[in-house]
């Protein structure tokens, strides 16, 4: 860990693996740039939001969340709904497969279906959330607990404080949201952090003895996480 609040680990596979596909964009976009035909319809914007879209779906499938693949798989649909329906022989003017509502509510029902499937591991709670909403963990029972954040809005508190014991691990995995923990001042908070192109905040705490200590693995995706002390 490069720094005890804030990590950003360029020589981490994580980073690499960005790093290449930011490669691949821009390659992309030089060649047609230079009048390269890449296909019809595949412009500027949808080689970037698509390279970004895949990106986040290898993460998942690397990170083993098979649950989580589906909201990339219907982004990257979305942005290139017109070459496809090109391709499969469409007119210009009736180029639209699906209403985007539809895919998105469909992406909504088959992750919540899937995460009712597959089992949690032993052990682990896990915190899902698709819209702005406030949590709050049992400070009794902080040995693994997981919160999973898609394009919401969360505030996760803490409660039951005076009855943690120490050695918690809080895993949070943020795609392109905002999640804010709030968590006691008295605590020290250590930070294992893999942040893809988005923002992790944690302030700074005083040197001093801590008695209780609170580890966070952080794994953000174009998105936000911000630790409250307080």
């Amino acid at each position: 860990m490069a720094d005890k609040k804030y990590k950003w680990n360029w020589k981490s596979k994580n980073s690499i693996f960005w790093g290449i596909v930011l490669i691949g964009a821009a390659v992309m976009l030089i060649l047609q740039g230079v009048g390269v035909k890449l296909g019809y319809g595949i412009s500027a914007w949808r080689i970037i939001l698509g390279a970004l879209c895949l990106a986040w779906l290898i993460d998942r499938i690397i990170e083993k969340h098979f649950t989580e693949v589906i909201f990339p798989l219907a982004f990257i649909f979305m942005i290139f709904e017109s070459p496809i329906a090109y391709a499969l022989g469409r007119s210009e003017g009736d180029l639209d497969l699906i209403n985007n509502w539809i895919v998105l509510l469909a992406a909504l029902l088959l992750t919540i279906g899937l995460k009712a499937i597959v089992p949690e591991k032993e052990g682990r709670r896990s915190f899902d959330r698709l819209s702005s909403s406030s949590i709050y963990l049992d400070g009794a029972d902080l040995s693994s607990v997981s919160i999973h954040d898609h394009m919401g809005s969360v505030q996760a508190f803490i409660t039951n404080r005076q009855m943690y014991q120490g050695g918690g691990i809080i895993n949070i995995h943020d795609n392109m949201g905002t999640v804010k923990l709030h968590i006691p001042r008295e605590w020290n908070v250590t930070v294992n952090t893999y942040d893809n192109m988005g923002r992790v905040y944690v302030p700074d705490q005083p040197d001093r003895v801590y008695d209780r200590t609170l580890a966070l693995e952080i794994h953000d995706n174009m998105g936000t996480v911000e630790v409250i002390f307080d």
